[in-house]
């Protein structure tokens, strides 16, 4: 199966309630041959009306970090687990992570990244099949391996840091951290495979 079939299929999705809310599908953005994918967990309102992940205020923050390590959102993929946009502050159920983590996982198979950079508990959590109740704080800093060969770098969500001042975050250095170790990663690996 290709992305594009995949991204129809998630367009017309209806397994869940979320799809009631559903302007326009957030499927994808970057490149789809990246050696870092990027994985948040759910499109806002900005993201409902245009289509695309992370074009909202977290996305911009996103932005910032990825200029911080010098290079651009078109080098990466840029995903979300749930495809469809939730109001924030409405905690995710986890029958709406059931119905899209297909989806995830199709995407993981067929861009075939070297590290996946989980965003937020909810995000890492749900890629790595863990208690939706686990800490950020308690699995950021530590690797992980996905399929047995793809590694998972969790960190903190832009939204986080803008909550707290954005690039003034306490923690966005540790961000920028977590993203500069995911990318020594990919070229090491892109090395090796030379």
């Amino acid at each position: 199966m290709k992305l594009d079939l995949i991204q129809k299929t998630a367009a017309s999705c209806t397994s869940c309630d979320l799809h009631t809310g559903r302007k326009k599908s957030v499927f994808a953005r970057g490149n789809n041959n990246a050696g870092i994918m990027i994985v948040g967990m759910v499109p806002g309102p900005e993201e409902n009306e245009i289509g695309l992940p992370f074009v909202g205020p977290a996305g911009k923050c996103l932005e910032n970090i990825l200029i911080d390590i010098d290079i651009s959102s078109d080098d990466v993929y840029i995903t979300n687990a749930v495809k469809c946009a939730l109001k924030p502050g409405i905690p995710l159920k986890e029958e709406w992570i059931n119905a899209c983590i297909p989806f995830l996982i199709s995407q993981v198979y067929l861009v075939r990244p070297t590290v996946i950079i989980t965003l937020g508990a909810d995000a890492t959590n749900a890629l790595l099949g863990l208690p939706l109740d686990t800490r950020i704080g308690d699995l950021r800093g530590k690797v992980n391996k996905y399929m047995d060969s793809i590694y998972v770098v969790p960190t903190y969500h832009p939204s986080y840091l803008i909550r707290g001042g954005g690039t003034h975050h306490k923690d966005y250095k540790k961000v920028v951290d977590d993203f500069t170790f995911a990318l020594t990663i990919s070229e090491t690996e892109k090395y090796k495979g030379a």
